[in-house]
């Protein structure tokens, strides 16, 4: 369990940079159009994982036989990195909610 752990932050980290753009360009995107709520930023999050994600496997598809030589499959691999990045935004979403009631 270890292993997993390190090799999805590995692989995490490298699409930290890509999710962070695409997302941000979709909740933009989405605030122009009709307006932000729940619905809109996690569909946003969905599409800029899922373009981060692309990019990267389409930029670098060398590394994907790093993670597959350590016994782990892509769409695994996908999934968990899916839940860290969607536990990390919830977490930002919920102090940026409790700072913007408190002051």
């Amino acid at each position: 369990m270890q292993r997993l752990t390190t090799l999805t932050i590995q692989y995490y980290r490298s699409l930290l940079l890509y999710n962070i753009t695409f997302t941000f360009l979709c909740i933009v995107l989405v605030a122009f159009g009709a307006g932000i709520n729940l619905v809109s930023i996690f569909f946003s999050k969905i599409i800029g994982f899922l373009s981060a994600a692309g990019l990267h496997y389409y930029s670098s598809a060398n590394t994907y036989f790093y993670y597959r030589n350590a016994g782990i499959t892509i769409r695994r691999l996908y999934f968990y990195a899916f839940l860290v990045d969607l536990a990390a935004f919830t977490l930002i979403a919920l102090l940026i909610n409790l700072c913007s009631r408190l002051f």
